[in-house]
């Protein structure tokens, strides 16, 4: 009897053991098919995805009207991805490759292009009786006449246009070039990969450069905000900064400036007067100000972005603090942050936050997804930054950013002419417009150009202007 009490009470501990080892696995499944299922349907390396993707004729994607960006034709041996705009919207749709794989919009909407769908796919095997052998729509909010007009007025020019709705964050333009053709994609990867013109970057969204001037905006929000100055505080400008060591910070081509307060010193771009209060910022006031704009933010949204490049500023001298405050020094910057910060002015301090997908729809139409807008942050009080919005008016109307004017337009602008360790200044235009369907932001920025009112400004009215042609405005 006592023997065979023994041999049940290891058969109960055996038995515990695998209900134990059972559990541990099935809550391991749970875990990866309910709260991991998301990251492995997207994830390019997966196989059964990748394997589905073949069968699949993959989903259109659109522009906020309905413009069809990308198609799926049906060929004698097998698909075929085509893009009726070729390089044109390559920057923030990427391609599709059976050879390269996925980029941009093509990657980062995978999962529901391919035809799955996340809901299902929770499922398990019980999902693929509902699988299709179509893919789900993508709906951008891109608009096609203002990348049109974007990419025709930058011309071959190498640079970038963002233009976004400053109310609610939707990307209607992002424009990079030079750029590929997603449609020889396969046969021209050895060249493309190798230009040292790199036209595989989204330069819009990923190009990081200095700001220069048009960073200057900000300065003086943080100037007033920080309380180190007024509207009506005047610095002296003599066509250079004197600083310590026998260093100087030039004006443009030392121009003297006189006398120069806030709103004289945005409208005609004076380093002396920012340089100055750089240094009154000093590290910290810097660095609050930076970071109240986000700028050492991850930004998380639909399309592959890159984090703003900012100094040590524990570790500045005078020299370097003033440097910042004109936008130099190690500081480097995304035209879609540019965009955001422009943008920003424009909307009371409400930076929204970007994004590029509008919505997902199924093969009958019904929605999957419907994106909403969203405040990424309040960067600053709407009376401070009121104040940068009317003295960035005065750079449009008698300053710097005359040649960007539209008639019967409402705009603001900064002109920014960036010095560049590579070669020539790099050329910047940033700003808003009220235009009769939307208000917009937008940032400009040509490569070893030259000055930004002058190379960067124009090419602001030739999108305004294309687009109130269309319109017929």
């Amino acid at each position: 009897m006592h023997r065979q009490n023994s041999i049940d009470k290891h058969i109960y501990t055996i038995v515990k053991v695998f209900i134990g080892l059972f559990a541990i696995i099935f809550i391991n499944l749970a875990y990866i098919q309910i709260y991991q299922a998301e990251d492995l349907l997207k994830d390019s390396h997966n196989s059964h995805v990748a394997e589905k993707a073949l069968q699949v004729q993959r989903g259109k994607i659109l522009d906020r009207n309905g413009v069809v960006l990308a198609d799926t034709t049906v060929e004698k041996d097998g698909f075929k991805r085509v893009y009726p705009y070729g390089e044109i919207f390559a920057s923030p749709i990427g391609y599709v490759s059976d050879k390269l794989g996925y980029a941009g919009i093509e990657s980062t909407q995978n999962t529901y292009l391919a035809g799955n769908n996340l809901v299902l796919h929770a499922l398990g095997p019980i999902s693929q009786i509902f699988e299709q052998n179509v893919g789900n729509d993508v709906h951008l909010t891109l608009n096609a006449d203002y990348q049109q007009a974007a990419y025709d007025a930058l011309g071959n020019r190498k640079g970038a246009v963002v233009v976004l709705n400053r109310k609610t964050g939707e990307v209607l333009a992002m424009v990079s070039r030079p750029m590929f053709n997603p449609n020889t994609i396969d046969e021209n990867w050895d060249n493309l990969r190798v230009d040292e013109n790199s036209p595989l970057l989204n330069r819009a969204s990923q190009g990081l450069y200095p700001p220069g001037s048009v960073i200057k905006p900000m300065i003086g929000d943080g100037v007033l905000t920080s309380g180190v100055a007024t509207t009506d505080t005047v610095v002296n400008c003599t066509g250079a900064l004197q600083l310590s060591g026998g260093y100087s910070l030039s004006d443009s081509s030392g121009e003297v400036h006189g006398g120069v307060n806030l709103a004289k010193a945005i409208e005609e771009s004076c380093n002396s007067y920012f340089g100055t209060m750089g240094i009154r910022l000093g590290s910290d006031g810097l660095k609050e100000t930076f970071s109240r704009f986000g700028y050492d933010q991850e930004l998380d949204t639909d399309f592959i972005n890159n984090k703003p490049q900012l100094p040590d500023f524990d570790n500045l001298s005078d020299g370097e603090l003033a440097q910042v405050g004109i936008g130099q020094s190690t500081l480097l910057v995304t035209p879609l942050r540019m965009a955001m910060l422009a943008g920003s002015i424009g909307n009371e301090g409400i930076m929204m936050k970007p994004f590029v997908v509008n919505a997902i729809t199924a093969p009958d139409n019904s929605i999957l997804e419907q994106h909403q807008p969203m405040t990424w942050r309040q960067v600053s009080s709407p009376e401070t930054i009121n104040i940068i919005y009317e003295d960035m008016k005065n750079v449009i109307n008698h300053g710097t950013g005359t040649r960007a004017k539209v008639p019967g337009i409402e705009m603001i602008g900064k002109t920014g002419t960036a010095e560049n360790s590579t070669g020539k200044d790099h050329a910047w235009f940033i700003g808003c417009a009220n235009m009769p369907n939307e208000d917009i932001a937008f940032a400009v920025i040509v490569e070893n150009s030259g000055f930004g009112g002058s190379e960067a400004a124009p090419i602001i009215k030739n999108i305004l202007t294309s687009i109130l042609a269309k319109e017929g405005k």
